[in-house]
């Protein structure tokens, strides 16, 4: 196969790598990042229900990201995150090489940029990229037995201590020995000299598999990678506040991919290479299952779709020479052109940050990290002595908590740690629940609730609290809400308005600055905006909330949960007719959302749109038919929300 069949010109893989690093060049906002600092300082349990055993999947990863945080923070952690990816996908295009040239690279890693997009973050799945794209360059460039066990042998053992998908290098190795085993018997098979022997790469594939022992934790380490993938874990998916948004989908994308792969399965004159078409395959199935599993597939599938790419563009090339006669050769440098107006036209919007606003991410373009989405600034009210010792968080602070105040956190986001009683339970509490609630209470006896405002349900959890009488606010930022048991020892912290005006002027601060920007992308999405949002509707503050999701649509029109708070305000404040107009904008954006349709319905209700309203019950009705086999079961709630002076919140107030 030709391996200028969509033009050699080193000039596309360098268009695609820039893209690549800009991608890559966005402040860390997922909350993972926090637990891998934490067990990176102390290697030992961080939750106190995790009990006193920790077996650490990422042990190694956690060691070096500590230490280089403490060499060079944030923007030394982005920088070497972004040499991975370079890493990883320039070892890869090595590996296409023989499958394809440059322009078919270029759009493999523009398609391959894409997909990853919404998941790359700073973490070990980085170092997942890069042991896969070293196993299969190693194994593609290497015919020495000497190397090929000398190198990916130690490879191995690093990848064992850095992520848990390590147990793809020994696969890897085994579907190596099949290609060279399929080699073998073909008719042009190759000299016994020039190529491992199946044998000796079968040995390697049981080497491999056998040196992935060589942890810390022995085959307590294999227990807990099958645990990480079998056991529950609180769900995390590119953004804390992602539920607001509509965000472009991605199985297009994967769909358009698979196309294109199966085209070049039909199109390919050649014997197709089992290691590449299988890990392709298999991936696949993975991020079709889960688009979270989209560097996954890039990492295996990149060298499968650069060949994809070139099969295709043979096949139409030859096509269409009889058509085009001398004509033809301006195919490659007018498809070259092309695919630089693609790689620009995708480089701009994510510079400008209007890429993060629209699928809702809370990074930015650059360097640095953002820690208003967390309890950031406190540690006089956690360092305060008569802060208790037990308090319960939601999985988005856990990491936060146990790296910056050395505190014992509740949850945080690591799978095949918590149980699904005990992520059900704290759910079912959140939405006010009294049975899981007494359970809760009953169990670990916290004194104090620490809420991190941004993930779903949050606002009416702290709502649900704060209408017992138990328990009082003592902090609100936006995006943190600090509750406390409302007894004299507590007083201290309860009675403390120089913190708790410390909070409401990061909430005016940052309603200033967006406000200033006039809504604009350049600060990308205002997380203190969108959990105070949530929480003014939630303890029936309708001017204020309205306020807040009016600002919000100025940026961003395609917010379907701001369409909805901005409509269940009107409702409140009796504007029916304006409100009927935005909740239309929010099924219309949103059609699966069944708070959308509940509340329309109520809208149209209120409203006298008697024929409107039971269209819209009648499809909120099939949502949730439709739903109720998909879903966790979660208990209802035993009670309604409070009322404003319940919520203790009328000294929280934004500017008009």
């Amino acid at each position: 196969m030709s391996k200028k069949s969509l033009g050699g010109s080193g000039l596309y893989i360098i268009l695609g790598l820039v893209f690549i690093a800009i991608i890559g060049l966005r402040t860390i906002s997922t909350p993972e990042l926090w637990t891998h600092l934490a067990l990176g300082q102390e290697n030992a349990p961080i939750s106190f229900v995790e009990g006193d055993s920790l077996v650490n999947t990422t042990w190694l990863y956690d060691k070096l990201a500590y230490t280089f945080w403490n060499i060079g923070g944030a923007p030394l952690l982005v920088i070497l995150n972004v040499l991975g990816l370079l890493g990883a996908f320039g070892l890869l295009i090595q590996v296409s090489k023989k499958w394809g040239g440059g322009l078919a690279q270029g759009f493999a890693l523009l398609i391959c940029g894409h997909l990853i997009f919404q998941t790359v973050d700073v973490g070990p799945r980085i170092t997942m990229m890069l042991f896969i794209a070293l196993f299969l360059f190693i194994l593609n460039t290497r015919r020495s037995t000497a190397i090929l066990f000398g190198t990916l042998i130690p490879l191995q053992i690093l990848w064992t201590n850095m992520h848990g998908s390590f147990l793809y290098g020994p696969i890897i190795a085994a579907l190596a020995a099949a290609q060279a085993a399929q080699n073998a018997k073909g008719p042009g098979a190759r000299k016994k000299n020039t190529t491992p022997q199946t044998g000796f790469l079968g040995i390697l594939a049981v080497a491999l598999l056998i040196s992935t022992v060589v942890n810390p934790y022995f085959l307590k380490m294999h227990g807990q990678v099958i645990a990480n993938i079998q056991s529950p874990a609180p769900a995390y998916w590119s953004s804390l506040f992602i539920e607001y948004f509509q965000i472009p989908a991605i199985k297009p994308l994967i769909l358009f991919t698979m196309t294109l792969g199966a085209a070049g399965l039909i199109t390919l004159k050649k014997k197709l290479p089992v290691v590449l078409t299988t890990l392709a395959i298999f991936s696949g199935f993975l991020v079709w299952a889960s688009p979270a599993a989209a560097m996954l597939f890039a990492a295996m599938a990149f060298p499968f779709i650069v060949l994809s790419l070139t099969s295709v563009s043979e096949y139409i090339t030859h096509s269409l020479n009889a058509v085009l006669g001398k004509n033809a050769k301006l195919l490659a440098p007018a498809t070259g052109a092309v695919l630089a107006i693609l790689i620009i036209a995708s480089i701009v919007p994510i510079i400008g940050n209007q890429a993060y606003v629209k699928i809702g991410s809370a990074s930015t373009f650059g360097l640095g990290v953002d820690e208003n989405l967390y309890p950031n600034d406190l540690e006089a009210l956690f360092s305060d002595p008569a802060f208790p010792e037990t308090a319960i968080n939601l999985a988005a602070d856990g990491g936060y908590l146990a790296f910056n105040y050395g505190r014992k956190c509740f949850i945080d986001y690591r799978s095949g740690t918590y149980t699904e009683d005990l992520l059900l339970e704290l759910r079912n509490t959140m939405i006010g629940n009294q049975k899981s609630y007494d359970a809760l209470i009953e169990k670990y006896r916290p004194e104090a609730f620490i809420i991190n405002t941004l993930p779903p349900a949050s606002a009416q959890g702290v709502a649900t609290l704060l209408r017992k009488p138990l328990w009082k606010l003592a902090y609100f930022d936006g995006t943190t809400a600090v509750i406390l048991q409302n007894k004299e020892k507590f007083a201290s912290i309860l009675n403390n308005t120089e913190l708790q005006q410390a909070g409401l002027q990061k909430l005016e601060a940052a309603h200033a600055a967006y406000t200033a920007l006039d809504g604009g992308s350049k600060m990308g999405n205002p997380a203190e905006l969108i959990g105070a949002g949530k929480i003014y509707l939630a303890f029936n503050r309708p001017a204020e909330a309205k306020h807040i999701f009016a600002l919000l649509l100025r940026s961003h029109a395609s917010l379907p949960a701001a369409w909805i708070g901005l409509g269940s305000s009107q409702i409140m404040l009796k504007e029916f007719d304006e409100a009927i107009q935005s909740l239309e904008i929010a099924v219309r954006q949103s059609p699966n959302n069944e708070m959308a349709w509940r509340e329309y319905a109520i809208a149209c209700k209120l409203a006298g749109e008697e024929e409107k309203a039971q269209i819209a019950m009648d499809k909120l009705n099939t949502l949730r038919e439709r739903n109720k086999a998909e879903e966790v079961e979660i208990e209802p709630a035993d009670e309604e929300l409070p009322t404003k002076k319940e919520a203790s919140l009328e000294d929280i107030a934004i500017p008009e």
